[in-house]
């Protein structure tokens, strides 16, 4: 690790959450129990990928030093750092360092970044994934584990997906209404009635389309 990049970092970590030292043993009095082990281990693995995310960013081009004094670009790292600290969810982790990897990359507007922030927040892994789902429905399945459907529910092919939510409709339902009420689905239940072309469509208006680009590799 640079020291420049060492210093980003620091800065992150230490706005994010009152901290001294990235690998120091003293932690903020207000954090001293959400950092006590094993959440100690969960900090060192986030700053590690952070280093990581930072160095690829290096690596395509981008100036570390520019982006050290970028607000935009510290205030997002700072909040995803924030947030992957609360989760132990891989999916989220992975979405909040994929947030960090792309402020720089795209056009997205400063307060829908912080917005998508917000969300992922309250998200559970589920939400990311049917979501994910919900935008390329093609794409879960080969042309052996199509579903062969005239008309149906899209219910249908998402239970076809993810088995494992067959028997949790009102958990899945829940979380399409919270993608609806978040308008970044079209539509709030997923179980009327759709021709075979319907079925297969995606379903993300464009919010959804952007968070999904802001959170994805």
């Amino acid at each position: 690790m640079n020291e420049k990049t060492k210093e980003t970092i620091y800065a992150m970590a230490k706005g994010a959450a009152g901290t001294v030292p990235v690998a120091g043993p003293m932690l903020s009095e207000l954090f001293g129990v959400a950092f006590a082990d094993p959440a100690s281990k969960r900090r060192t693995e986030i700053l590690e990928e952070m280093d990581r995310r930072l160095h690829a960013l290096e690596q395509k081009g981008f100036n570390i030093s520019e982006l050290a004094d970028n607000q935009e670009f510290l205030t997002v790292a700072m909040q995803a750092y924030s947030i992957a600290l609360k989760t132990h969810q891989k999916d989220k982790r992975v979405a909040l360092m994929n947030s960090i990897s792309n402020t720089p990359k795209l056009g997205i507007e400063e307060n829908e970044k912080l917005m998508f922030l917000n969300y992922i927040d309250q998200f559970n892994e589920w939400h990311l994934k049917i979501l994910s789902f919900l935008n390329s429905p093609e794409s879960y399945f080969t042309a052996e584990t199509r579903p062969s459907l005239f008309s149906g529910g899209k219910s249908t092919i998402l239970v076809s997906a993810f088995p494992e939510l067959g028997d949790r409709r009102d958990f899945y339902d829940q979380i399409v209404r919270d993608l609806k009420n978040r308008d970044l689905i079209a539509y709030d239940t997923l179980h009327n009635t759709m021709s075979e072309t319907g079925l297969w469509q995606s379903g993300t208006t464009e919010v959804g389309k952007r968070f999904l680009e802001f959170i994805s590799e």
